[in-house]
């Protein structure tokens, strides 16, 4: 199934946009990203806690806007490949979630 998640313009504001998917009679957030001309999708849940990385709407970004952070741990991920930089969960990654963009909307078939 094709579900379209967001259009580009819905990242201009923050670079990123949260979206929460119904799957399988629960909530499953998610969030797209875009940084450095390509848009990348991530489960959102960071891998030391499972809690959700934004503390506001739509706010994944660290004050300089070149990495993810988790707002709860201050974990900083690489915005393109979800690898954990510093912070409690060193070494591990978010978990990817596959987009695709096709004209102005960001899709994924995975919903």
């Amino acid at each position: 199934m094709t579900l379209v998640l967001c259009t580009l313009s819905d990242l201009d504001a923050t670079g990123a946009k949260e979206i929460v998917l119904d799957k399988d009679g629960g909530r499953s957030p998610v969030f797209v990203v875009r940084f450095a001309d390509r848009v990348v999708g991530y489960v959102n849940s960071c891998p030391h806690a499972r809690l959700p990385l934004n503390w506001r709407e739509d706010a994944f970004f660290d004050i300089s806007n070149t990495l993810l952070i988790c707002t709860s741990h201050g974990a900083h991920f690489d915005p393109l490949t979800g690898h954990c930089l510093r912070g409690p969960c060193k070494g591990q990654s978010l978990t990817p979630y596959p987009v695709r963009v096709e004209g102005d909307k960001i899709i994924s078939d995975a919903a």
